[in-house]
Protein backbone atom coordinates (compact mmCIF):
# COMPACT_ATOMS: atom_id res chain seq x y z
CA UNK A 1 0.00 0.00 0.00
CA UNK A 2 1.89 2.99 -1.30
CA UNK A 3 0.50 7.12 -0.61
CA UNK A 4 0.38 8.94 -3.90
CA UNK A 5 2.92 11.68 -4.07
CA UNK A 6 4.29 14.27 -6.07
CA UNK A 7 7.06 14.09 -8.44
CA UNK A 8 9.96 13.64 -6.83
CA UNK A 9 11.69 16.62 -8.09
CA UNK A 10 8.91 18.54 -7.35
CA UNK A 11 8.89 17.93 -3.76
CA UNK A 12 12.55 18.53 -3.93
CA UNK A 13 11.70 22.23 -4.89
CA UNK A 14 9.03 22.57 -3.06
CA UNK A 15 10.70 21.85 0.20
CA UNK A 16 13.82 23.84 -1.07
CA UNK A 17 11.52 26.89 -0.96
CA UNK A 18 9.89 26.02 2.02
CA UNK A 19 12.71 25.71 4.01
CA UNK A 20 13.22 30.04 3.05
CA UNK A 21 9.89 30.25 4.79
CA UNK A 22 10.81 30.47 8.77
CA UNK A 23 12.68 33.54 8.09
CA UNK A 24 9.24 35.47 7.58
CA UNK A 25 8.37 33.94 11.77
CA UNK A 26 11.08 35.00 13.08
CA UNK A 27 9.24 38.45 14.41
CA UNK A 28 6.51 35.90 16.26
CA UNK A 29 7.41 37.01 19.82
CA UNK A 30 8.41 33.90 22.28
CA UNK A 31 5.37 34.60 24.42
CA UNK A 32 3.46 32.80 21.45
CA UNK A 33 5.22 30.02 20.80
CA UNK A 34 4.33 26.66 21.74
CA UNK A 35 6.40 22.96 22.13
CA UNK A 36 4.63 19.52 22.53
CA UNK A 37 6.34 16.76 23.92
CA UNK A 38 5.07 13.12 23.14
CA UNK A 39 6.80 10.56 25.14
CA UNK A 40 6.95 7.33 23.33
CA UNK A 41 6.91 5.27 26.56
CA UNK A 42 8.32 1.90 26.53
CA UNK A 43 11.32 2.46 23.20
CA UNK A 44 9.43 2.78 19.94
CA UNK A 45 11.30 0.26 17.33
CA UNK A 46 12.56 2.93 14.80
CA UNK A 47 13.29 0.64 11.87
CA UNK A 48 9.80 -0.50 11.61
CA UNK A 49 8.39 2.98 11.73
CA UNK A 50 10.94 4.66 9.60
CA UNK A 51 12.25 1.81 7.10
CA UNK A 52 15.28 1.72 5.13
CA UNK A 53 13.08 -0.57 2.39
CA UNK A 54 15.41 -0.80 0.11
CA UNK A 55 18.46 -1.96 2.07
CA UNK A 56 18.76 -5.61 2.55
CA UNK A 57 20.01 -5.68 5.51
CA UNK A 58 16.87 -4.46 7.03
CA UNK A 59 14.76 -7.35 5.22
CA UNK A 60 18.29 -9.94 6.59
CA UNK A 61 17.83 -8.51 10.59
CA UNK A 62 14.13 -9.33 10.59
CA UNK A 63 13.02 -11.99 8.41
CA UNK A 64 9.74 -12.23 10.65
CA UNK A 65 8.65 -8.59 11.46
CA UNK A 66 10.36 -6.48 8.64
CA UNK A 67 7.16 -4.49 7.06
CA UNK A 68 6.67 -5.53 3.39
CA UNK A 69 8.08 -3.76 0.83
CA UNK A 70 4.02 -3.40 -0.75
CA UNK A 71 2.87 -2.16 2.65
CA UNK A 72 5.16 0.96 2.86
CA UNK A 73 4.11 4.44 2.79
CA UNK A 74 7.02 5.51 0.30
CA UNK A 75 8.48 8.91 1.36
CA UNK A 76 11.81 9.12 -0.41
CA UNK A 77 13.73 7.12 -2.79
CA UNK A 78 15.10 4.88 -0.66
CA UNK A 79 12.52 5.38 2.86
CA UNK A 80 9.14 4.84 3.52
CA UNK A 81 7.24 5.11 6.86
CA UNK A 82 4.74 2.24 8.58
CA UNK A 83 2.08 1.55 7.07
CA UNK A 84 -0.19 2.82 10.16
CA UNK A 85 1.77 6.52 9.89
CA UNK A 86 -0.45 7.70 6.80
CA UNK A 87 -1.36 10.90 8.41
CA UNK A 88 2.57 11.63 9.68
CA UNK A 89 3.06 10.67 5.85
CA UNK A 90 0.95 13.54 4.69
CA UNK A 91 2.36 15.87 6.67
CA UNK A 92 5.87 14.98 5.52
CA UNK A 93 4.62 15.50 1.94
CA UNK A 94 3.76 18.79 2.56
CA UNK A 95 7.03 19.69 4.37
CA UNK A 96 5.66 20.27 7.90
CA UNK A 97 7.79 17.02 9.31
CA UNK A 98 11.14 16.55 10.33
CA UNK A 99 12.85 13.38 10.85
CA UNK A 100 15.75 13.21 12.77
CA UNK A 101 17.85 9.93 12.36
CA UNK A 102 20.30 8.04 14.54
CA UNK A 103 19.62 10.07 17.87
CA UNK A 104 21.28 8.69 20.89
CA UNK A 105 23.76 9.73 23.29
CA UNK A 106 27.59 8.35 24.62
CA UNK A 107 27.84 5.07 26.17
CA UNK A 108 23.78 4.30 26.12
CA UNK A 109 22.20 2.30 28.92
CA UNK A 110 19.08 -0.04 28.06
CA UNK A 111 17.37 0.02 31.40
CA UNK A 112 13.86 1.81 30.74
CA UNK A 113 14.15 4.01 33.68
CA UNK A 114 17.60 5.32 33.74
CA UNK A 115 17.50 5.67 30.38
CA UNK A 116 14.13 8.22 30.19
CA UNK A 117 15.78 9.85 33.03
CA UNK A 118 18.73 10.97 31.00
CA UNK A 119 16.69 11.88 27.95
CA UNK A 120 14.52 13.82 30.34
CA UNK A 121 17.42 15.47 32.44
CA UNK A 122 20.12 15.99 29.15
CA UNK A 123 22.35 13.25 30.35
CA UNK A 124 24.61 10.67 29.24
CA UNK A 125 25.70 7.53 30.17
CA UNK A 126 28.18 8.89 32.48
CA UNK A 127 25.77 11.45 34.48
CA UNK A 128 22.64 12.94 34.55
CA UNK A 129 21.35 16.73 35.30
CA UNK A 130 19.69 17.73 37.87
CA UNK A 131 16.54 19.28 36.70
CA UNK A 132 14.10 18.72 33.44
CA UNK A 133 16.03 19.85 30.20
CA UNK A 134 13.56 22.63 29.96
CA UNK A 135 13.32 23.88 33.54
CA UNK A 136 16.04 26.53 33.52
CA UNK A 137 14.86 27.54 30.04
CA UNK A 138 11.31 28.15 31.06
CA UNK A 139 12.40 29.88 34.36
CA UNK A 140 14.33 32.17 32.12
CA UNK A 141 11.87 33.02 29.62
CA UNK A 142 9.09 33.51 32.30
CA UNK A 143 11.06 36.47 33.74
CA UNK A 144 10.48 38.56 30.32
CA UNK A 145 6.59 36.93 29.53
CA UNK A 146 3.47 36.54 31.39
CA UNK A 147 2.18 32.61 31.06
CA UNK A 148 -0.48 31.43 33.07
CA UNK A 149 1.72 28.31 33.56
CA UNK A 150 5.79 27.46 32.33
CA UNK A 151 4.67 23.75 31.62
CA UNK A 152 1.83 21.26 31.70
CA UNK A 153 2.24 17.47 31.88
CA UNK A 154 -1.36 15.87 30.85
CA UNK A 155 0.05 12.22 31.74
CA UNK A 156 1.40 10.78 34.83
CA UNK A 157 5.29 10.53 33.86
CA UNK A 158 6.19 14.26 34.96
CA UNK A 159 10.09 13.89 34.80
CA UNK A 160 11.14 15.99 32.03
CA UNK A 161 9.98 19.47 34.32
CA UNK A 162 12.47 17.86 37.39
CA UNK A 163 13.02 20.91 39.80
CA UNK A 164 10.28 22.91 38.41
CA UNK A 165 8.31 24.71 41.22
CA UNK A 166 6.31 27.83 40.40
CA UNK A 167 4.94 27.22 36.90
CA UNK A 168 4.80 23.49 36.39
CA UNK A 169 1.58 21.95 36.38
CA UNK A 170 -0.03 18.74 36.88
CA UNK A 171 -3.02 17.33 35.04
CA UNK A 172 -5.37 17.78 38.14
CA UNK A 173 -4.42 21.51 37.89
CA UNK A 174 -7.35 21.21 35.09
CA UNK A 175 -8.92 18.79 36.89
CA UNK A 176 -8.25 16.24 33.99
CA UNK A 177 -7.52 12.67 35.34
CA UNK A 178 -5.33 10.71 32.44
CA UNK A 179 -5.69 7.19 32.10
CA UNK A 180 -2.43 4.94 33.88
CA UNK A 181 -0.16 3.91 30.86
CA UNK A 182 1.15 0.79 30.96
CA UNK A 183 4.64 0.58 33.33
CA UNK A 184 7.75 0.82 31.06
CA UNK A 185 9.83 -1.44 33.20
CA UNK A 186 9.17 -3.46 36.43
CA UNK A 187 11.91 -1.92 38.34
CA UNK A 188 10.17 1.76 37.76
CA UNK A 189 10.32 3.64 41.37
CA UNK A 190 6.96 5.69 41.97
CA UNK A 191 7.55 9.32 40.54
CA UNK A 192 5.15 10.26 43.23
CA UNK A 193 2.45 12.54 43.07
CA UNK A 194 1.93 13.84 39.52
CA UNK A 195 1.09 17.16 40.49
CA UNK A 196 4.29 18.64 40.14
CA UNK A 197 4.99 21.92 41.21
CA UNK A 198 1.70 22.14 42.88
CA UNK A 199 3.06 19.92 46.40
CA UNK A 200 1.57 19.85 49.54
CA UNK A 201 2.52 23.31 51.28
CA UNK A 202 3.84 24.76 47.82
CA UNK A 203 -0.13 25.12 47.41
CA UNK A 204 -0.49 27.15 50.17
CA UNK A 205 2.33 29.21 50.25
CA UNK A 206 2.06 30.10 46.11
CA UNK A 207 -0.61 32.07 45.70
CA UNK A 208 0.36 32.94 42.16
CA UNK A 209 -0.25 29.35 41.26
CA UNK A 210 -3.95 29.73 42.60
CA UNK A 211 -5.03 32.73 41.12
CA UNK A 212 -3.23 31.50 37.62
CA UNK A 213 -5.41 28.09 37.56
CA UNK A 214 -7.96 30.19 38.40
CA UNK A 215 -7.89 32.02 35.49
CA UNK A 216 -7.47 29.02 33.42
CA UNK A 217 -10.49 27.11 34.56
CA UNK A 218 -12.52 30.47 33.45
CA UNK A 219 -11.31 30.26 30.43
CA UNK A 220 -11.54 27.06 29.62
CA UNK A 221 -15.31 27.29 31.11
CA UNK A 222 -16.10 30.03 29.04
CA UNK A 223 -14.93 28.56 25.83
CA UNK A 224 -17.66 26.35 24.01
CA UNK A 225 -16.15 24.54 21.49
CA UNK A 226 -14.29 21.32 22.29
CA UNK A 227 -12.11 19.48 20.35
CA UNK A 228 -11.49 15.83 20.19
CA UNK A 229 -8.12 14.83 18.75
CA UNK A 230 -7.30 11.43 17.67
CA UNK A 231 -8.33 8.01 19.61
CA UNK A 232 -7.48 6.61 23.14
CA UNK A 233 -5.21 7.87 25.68
CA UNK A 234 -2.73 9.99 23.31
CA UNK A 235 -5.87 11.49 21.66
CA UNK A 236 -7.61 12.45 24.85
CA UNK A 237 -4.25 14.37 25.92
CA UNK A 238 -3.99 16.15 22.70
CA UNK A 239 -7.43 16.94 22.95
CA UNK A 240 -6.78 18.79 26.68
CA UNK A 241 -3.82 20.39 25.40
CA UNK A 242 -5.52 21.85 22.05
CA UNK A 243 -8.82 22.68 24.43
CA UNK A 244 -6.54 24.87 26.76
CA UNK A 245 -4.81 26.75 23.67
CA UNK A 246 -8.38 27.24 22.04
CA UNK A 247 -8.96 29.04 25.16
CA UNK A 248 -6.38 31.17 25.10
CA UNK A 249 -4.66 30.17 28.08
CA UNK A 250 -0.98 30.90 28.08
CA UNK A 251 1.41 27.62 28.71
CA UNK A 252 4.71 27.60 26.60
CA UNK A 253 5.12 23.86 27.03
CA UNK A 254 3.19 20.70 26.86
CA UNK A 255 4.00 17.13 27.63
CA UNK A 256 1.75 13.79 26.38
CA UNK A 257 2.46 10.59 26.08
CA UNK A 258 1.68 6.99 24.40
CA UNK A 259 2.49 3.42 25.22
CA UNK A 260 4.03 0.84 25.78
CA UNK A 261 6.36 0.60 23.04
CA UNK A 262 8.24 -2.26 24.73
CA UNK A 263 7.46 -4.52 22.28
CA UNK A 264 9.55 -7.88 23.04
CA UNK A 265 7.09 -10.51 21.91
CA UNK A 266 5.15 -10.70 19.22
CA UNK A 267 5.92 -6.78 18.09
CA UNK A 268 3.54 -6.73 14.85
CA UNK A 269 0.45 -6.04 16.42
CA UNK A 270 0.91 -3.79 19.05
CA UNK A 271 3.09 -1.49 17.71
CA UNK A 272 0.94 -1.25 14.04
CA UNK A 273 -2.15 -0.25 16.69
CA UNK A 274 0.34 2.16 18.63
CA UNK A 275 1.72 3.97 15.45
CA UNK A 276 -1.65 4.77 13.77
CA UNK A 277 -2.79 6.69 17.69
CA UNK A 278 0.19 8.09 17.28
CA UNK A 279 -0.43 9.25 13.49
CA UNK A 280 -3.51 9.96 13.62
CA UNK A 281 -3.27 11.98 17.18
CA UNK A 282 -0.59 14.23 15.71
CA UNK A 283 -2.23 14.65 12.87
CA UNK A 284 -5.88 15.55 14.07
CA UNK A 285 -4.01 17.79 16.49
CA UNK A 286 -2.07 19.74 13.66
CA UNK A 287 -4.89 20.40 12.13
CA UNK A 288 -6.82 21.87 14.90
CA UNK A 289 -3.69 23.93 15.49
CA UNK A 290 -4.19 25.40 11.66
CA UNK A 291 -7.72 25.98 12.50
CA UNK A 292 -6.47 28.42 16.09
CA UNK A 293 -4.02 29.90 13.64
CA UNK A 294 -1.49 28.59 15.95
CA UNK A 295 0.69 25.96 13.44
CA UNK A 296 3.34 28.62 12.13
CA UNK A 297 4.55 28.49 15.86
CA UNK A 298 4.29 25.12 17.50
CA UNK A 299 6.52 22.67 17.66
CA UNK A 300 5.56 19.02 18.54
CA UNK A 301 8.47 16.41 19.50
CA UNK A 302 8.57 12.77 19.85
CA UNK A 303 11.28 11.67 22.58
CA UNK A 304 12.03 8.25 23.58
CA UNK A 305 14.31 6.51 26.05
CA UNK A 306 16.74 4.68 23.31
CA UNK A 307 15.83 2.60 20.21
CA UNK A 308 15.37 -1.47 19.39
CA UNK A 309 18.04 -3.86 18.49
CA UNK A 310 18.60 -3.73 14.31
CA UNK A 311 17.77 -7.56 14.29
CA UNK A 312 14.46 -9.29 15.83
CA UNK A 313 14.71 -11.74 18.75
CA UNK A 314 13.17 -15.10 19.11
CA UNK A 315 9.76 -14.32 20.02
CA UNK A 316 8.63 -12.15 17.12
CA UNK A 317 9.72 -8.83 18.80
CA UNK A 318 12.69 -6.56 19.35
CA UNK A 319 15.05 -5.93 22.25
CA UNK A 320 16.55 -2.95 24.13
CA UNK A 321 18.59 -1.15 21.43
CA UNK A 322 20.74 2.34 20.90
CA UNK A 323 19.76 5.09 18.25
CA UNK A 324 16.41 5.85 17.10
CA UNK A 325 14.29 8.38 15.16
CA UNK A 326 12.54 10.77 16.27
CA UNK A 327 10.00 13.54 14.79
CA UNK A 328 10.12 17.26 14.54
CA UNK A 329 6.27 18.77 13.35
CA UNK A 330 5.75 22.33 12.56
CA UNK A 331 3.99 24.84 10.40
CA UNK A 332 7.98 26.68 10.09
CA UNK A 333 10.01 23.90 10.12
CA UNK A 334 12.45 22.63 7.15
CA UNK A 335 10.88 19.14 6.56
CA UNK A 336 12.66 16.12 5.34
CA UNK A 337 14.96 13.33 6.36
CA UNK A 338 18.52 14.38 8.45
CA UNK A 339 20.37 12.85 11.10
CA UNK A 340 22.93 10.88 8.56
CA UNK A 341 21.99 7.77 6.81
CA UNK A 342 22.21 4.02 8.90
CA UNK A 343 24.96 2.54 8.82
CA UNK A 344 24.16 -1.29 9.47
CA UNK A 345 28.21 -1.68 8.51
CA UNK A 346 29.16 -0.71 12.27
CA UNK A 347 26.61 -2.11 14.12
CA UNK A 348 27.12 -2.43 17.97
CA UNK A 349 26.05 -5.53 19.66
CA UNK A 350 23.07 -5.61 16.79
CA UNK A 351 22.51 -2.15 17.77
CA UNK A 352 22.51 1.09 15.12
CA UNK A 353 25.16 3.53 16.54
CA UNK A 354 24.03 7.13 17.47
CA UNK A 355 25.56 9.60 14.84
CA UNK A 356 24.10 12.61 16.82
CA UNK A 357 24.05 13.35 20.51
CA UNK A 358 19.96 14.17 21.02
CA UNK A 359 21.22 16.89 23.15
CA UNK A 360 21.87 18.97 19.79
CA UNK A 361 18.41 18.27 19.13
CA UNK A 362 17.44 20.35 22.48
CA UNK A 363 19.65 23.13 21.56
CA UNK A 364 18.03 22.93 18.04
CA UNK A 365 14.74 23.88 19.82
CA UNK A 366 15.72 25.63 22.02
CA UNK A 367 17.93 28.13 20.03
CA UNK A 368 15.81 28.21 16.77
CA UNK A 369 11.97 28.30 18.39
CA UNK A 370 12.80 30.25 21.71
CA UNK A 371 15.57 32.60 20.90
CA UNK A 372 17.27 31.28 23.35
CA UNK A 373 20.98 30.55 21.65
CA UNK A 374 22.89 30.74 25.30
CA UNK A 375 20.55 27.17 26.75
CA UNK A 376 22.54 24.95 28.88
CA UNK A 377 22.81 22.50 25.25
CA UNK A 378 24.28 25.46 23.26
CA UNK A 379 27.79 23.19 23.14
CA UNK A 380 25.91 20.85 21.70
CA UNK A 381 25.25 21.43 17.88
CA UNK A 382 25.39 18.80 14.84
CA UNK A 383 25.16 19.58 11.12
CA UNK A 384 23.49 16.63 10.87
CA UNK A 385 20.23 17.95 12.46
CA UNK A 386 20.53 20.36 9.62
CA UNK A 387 21.81 18.69 6.66
CA UNK A 388 19.43 16.93 4.76
CA UNK A 389 19.58 13.89 3.38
Amino acid sequence: MKISRRNFNGFLFSASLFSLYPNFLKSANVRDKYLVLIELQGANDGLNTVIPYSNPYYYNLRPNIAIKKEEILTIEKNTGLHFSLSGLAKLYEKGELKIIQNLGYPQPVLSHFRSIELWETGGDGTSKGRDGWLTQSLNSISKKYKFDAKAIHLDNSPGVFKGGLDGFLGPNSIDYNPTELESRDSTIPDLGNTNIGLLGELIKKREENHENIKSMKEKLSKKNSRFRIGRDNLGSQLSQVANLLDAGVKIPVFKVSIGSFDTHIDQFWKHRSLLRELSEGIFDFTQALKQMGLWDNTIIMTYSEFGRRANENGSRGTDHGMAAPHFLLGGSIKGGIFGGSLNFNNLNNNNLAFQVDYRSLYNHVLTTHFDLPNNPFSKFKSDLITKQI
